[in-house]
């Protein structure tokens, strides 16, 4: 009796096994023209890069606004030795964009971008390059490394979902 049941178990598991995995093949190889018209992989990688680009040079321009577009409305950005900011609408409190004290001037490098599901995505990045305090123009390095989360809007768009950097160089005392 016990063994039947094993059997049973056995078959059942085996059968769901089967299903997920044909279901998985079906959406991420499937060629029929539903899954044609989405993007690839490729055209996904590459709309990535230009949203990186575009906050990039957002934060160059010190441009809050334009770092809010990029954003999905629950934005969580995890910045070192200070709290949380979730949601977009907080990017723009002066505790997040200002009062400008200083001003970055940096260039990202790509390390990986990996789409983990259709609407998912994460970015390693590193940075590099300077900053300058706005009151006395000192300038000193800037390094960090990141790491994005991208979702995909319902639009097709990628939006930062989560992001969080760190300093890969000392901060000036």
């Amino acid at each position: 009796m016990a063994e039947r049941v094993y059997i049973k178990s056995t078959l059942a598991a085996v059968v769901l096994l089967a299903a997920a995995g044909w279901t998985a093949s079906a959406s991420a190889g499937d060629e029929s023209p539903a899954a044609s018209a989405a993007t690839t992989p490729a055209a996904d990688k590459a709309a990535i890069t230009s949203v990186l680009s575009a906050y990039e040079a957002a934060l160059n321009a010190s441009d809050t606004d334009a770092v809010r577009r990029l954003c999905a409305d629950d934005v969580v950005l995890m910045r070192p030795f200070r709290p949380s900011v979730v949601g977009k609408a907080a990017v723009r409190q002066p505790s997040v964009a200002g009062p400008r004290v200083s001003k970055l001037n940096i260039k990202f490098t790509i390390a990986e971008i990996v789409e983990m599901a259709p609407d998912w995505a994460f970015a390693r990045t590193n940075s590099a390059g300077t900053i300058t305090v706005t009151a006395t123009g000192a300038t000193s390095p800037e390094a960090n490394q990141e790491l994005f989360i991208f979702r995909k809007d319902a639009d097709g768009a990628w939006k930062i979902a989560r992001y969080s950097f760190s300093p890969t160089i000392p901060r000036p005392q």
